[in-house]
């Protein structure tokens, strides 16, 4: 069994991949993010600047903050971790190893290729702005302590907005639960039928 687990920044994609893992005792939890870290330490922020920012910050590099350079610095930050990402998917699948992959680098349009074979393709969403905001501060407030930059949520809900709408025109299931735990009980009923 292959699950994606995909979505914007913030809106819970390792929480609930962790959690799926529990549930179904899944040994192998891949977080696609930490190919970005690989790819750092082989590299330097002088010859590769787009792979040392973050997907919420990726746009400085395009201009001012806009919707288009959002969307601009965060395809071409993932863009060499999809490459990867997906190359990873495809040697399990060829082995037949069981795991769950979860990370930003899960874009739907790829996504939906491996949903035509069999592979459990789920993006996870906020159910509004509000919602969505809220799980950005809490796990930014986890993480560091303190509330996040105002920009980085704006950015944050327009890569969300973005990745929502790409998702349901490929057809992928999209997982706009109220908490982590009612996202994981969706998708074991989704695994059950």
């Amino acid at each position: 069994m292959i699950i994606l687990v995909g979505g914007a920044p913030g809106v819970g994609k390792s929480i609930v991949a962790y959690q799926l893992a529990r549930e179904l005792a899944l040994l192998r939890l891949i977080d696609l993010d930490i190919l970005r870290d690989v790819l750092r330490m082989q590299s330097r922020e002088k010859d590769d600047p787009i792979l040392f920012r973050n997907a919420l910050n990726a746009w400085e590099l395009h201009g001012d903050f806009s919707p288009k350079t959002v969307l601009d610095g965060f395809d071409a930050h993932i863009r060499p971790l999809t490459g990867i990402a997906f190359r990873l998917v495809d040697s399990y699948l060829s082995t037949g190893k069981s795991a769950i992959f979860h990370g930003a680098a899960l874009v739907p349009g790829q996504m939906a290729r491996y949903h035509q074979r069999g592979v459990l393709s789920v993006v996870l969403a906020a159910r509004s702005e509000a919602a969505y905001r809220n799980r950005f501060i809490d796990k930014h407030r986890m993480r560091t302590g303190r509330d996040p930059a105002e920009v980085r949520i704006k950015a944050g809900w327009i890569l969300h907005q973005n990745i929502v709408a790409e998702a349901e025109a490929c057809g992928l299931q999209v997982v706009d639960a109220e908490s982590p735990a009612d996202a994981v009980n969706a998708l074991m009923r989704r695994i059950s039928s």
